[in-house]
């Protein structure tokens, strides 16, 4: 790790080299250590080191933005020289507005070494479960711990790390698969035995799939589909650009019960029951935001240039220079959970589908509706009378993930946490009276 002074005094020095009105740095900095296995072995094992340095200009009504991963003196001084001349050539548009200095809360993040040792031992007794049933074993686990650091001309400097583990386990027989995926603040939070053992009973539930015809299924989705839909509703909807733009359900029902009233769901980087992040790529600091309360759009998530237009505050969540112009979007989301076991929602289901993650997503059919298609993947079930008849062949769908979140019957107390969008998701399994399959798999 760099730690807060060097960082402090690197950005500094190119700080002063920078001769715009307006000047931004953005330092990055991520340390990962992963472990990945194949066929029943582990094929891979490496440590790297990533470093990348964003700067943002902004010189009266022009602005750019650049990046490099090279950080001799050399490279710095020659990417001042591309800004010099894109902000030449840039037309008098919009105004770069950056945040003045900031007060962070202080915050206890658990740093740890990473141990491929350990990783190993995983790794080897979850392959062993795998062998003692005849079937081939995938997946990865990895360490990461990453620091990052804002420093702008209005005096601001902001200095975070974040550390996490995550890991995905995935068993394979010649007609069926069974996946497991869960990140936690170190490996000791991931129950890896839980993991394994859920992903390969999906693989041994699920031999020899049958056809079912397509049609409307009550459903029960597992946390790993879950999170599917929460990005796509959370793309969509939940950026302040897109509610700007019109393109969000938010533009037409903030403030209308438009979801079941069983729904919750806030943002908050300091909420100690996911993984921390301190503050945003601008070096805003993070802070709760209700999205959706009993059923109710509220509010979308800021960075600094949608909050100018619609006279608010950030929120803390702008994304890196480079990707900015997406606008700003959820990066720390809770669903709040329910009080039923999974296998509670799973029993009050007369005939539906268990899904236990979905594939290829895309809602760009109705951005409003948040209308997507894609697959069910590694674990579909049919269920009747409460209990799990049979495996079926994998369905496409084409849903209103809003619609979708409207038909919310029931929702799991447990839940998952998963990567979404440069950050986590905490997610619980949801029960939905109607899901709509258009068509049927061979596989």
């Amino acid at each position: 790790m760099w730690g807060k002074e060097r960082v402090y005094d690197f950005l500094e020095k190119i700080m002063k080299k920078i001769p715009f009105e307006k000047k931004e740095l953005v330092l990055s900095i991520s340390s990962e250590e992963l472990t990945r296995f194949a066929n029943n072995m582990i094929h891979q094992n490496v440590a790297e080191e990533n470093l990348i340095l964003f700067l943002r200009i902004g010189e009266g009504r022009k602005k750019a933005v650049a990046s490099l991963s090279n950080l001799d003196s050399e490279s710095i001084d020659n990417l001042i020289k591309i800004l010099k001349l894109l902000i030449q050539n840039q037309p008098d548009i919009e105004e770069l507005i950056l945040p003045k200095p900031q007060v962070y809360k202080e915050m206890k993040i658990e740093l740890f070494n990473p141990s491929p040792d350990k990783r190993a031992e995983i790794v080897k007794k979850i392959i062993k479960k795998g062998e003692e049933k005849g079937v081939d074993t995938y997946g990865s686990i990895s360490e990461s711990i990453n620091e990052l650091s804002v420093m702008n001309s209005n005096g601001l400097f902001a200095y975070g790390t974040l550390c996490y583990a995550h890991g995905k386990t995935m068993y394979i027989s010649e007609s069926s698969s069974g996946y497991q995926e869960c990140a936690g603040k170190d490996l000791d939070s991931i129950d890896f035995e839980i993991l394994s053992e859920v992903a390969l009973k999906k693989c041994l539930d699920g031999k020899n799939p049958e056809d079912l015809e397509p049609g409307k299924y009550e459903v029960v989705l597992e946390p790993l589909a879950v999170v599917e839909l929460m990005e796509q509703i959370s793309y969509f909807g939940f950026s302040a650009k897109a509610m700007q733009e019109k393109r969000s359900f938010l533009s037409l029902y903030q403030g209308q019960r438009i979801f079941s009233p069983l729904v919750n769901i806030y943002d908050d980087g300091l909420d100690e029951k996911g993984i921390i992040i301190p503050f945003d790529f601008e070096g805003v600091p993070k802070r709760h935001v209700d999205l959706v309360k009993e059923g109710v759009p509220l509010s979308p998530v800021y960075d600094t240039a949608t909050a100018i237009k619609d006279k608010k505050e950030s929120t803390g969540h702008a994304l890196p220079p480079t990707d900015s112009s997406f606008g700003p979007l959820p990066s720390n989301l809770f669903f709040v959970p329910g009080n039923k076991k999974l296998e509670d929602l799973i029993s009050s289901v007369e005939r539906g589908i268990l899904v236990t993650r979905f594939h290829y997503v895309n809602a760009f059919l109705d951005p409003i509706k948040v209308l997507a298609t894609g697959m069910t993947r590694d674990g579909t079930f049919l269920i009747e009378k409460g209990k799990i008849k049979k495996p079926i062949k994998n369905l496409r769908f084409t849903q209103s993930f809003v619609e979708a979140l409207g038909n919310v019957e029931e929702i799991s107390s447990e839940k998952v946490i998963l990567p979404f969008f440069g950050g986590f998701c905490s997610v619980p399994g949801l029960k939905i009276k109607e899901f709509n399959f258009t068509g049927v798999t061979e596989f």
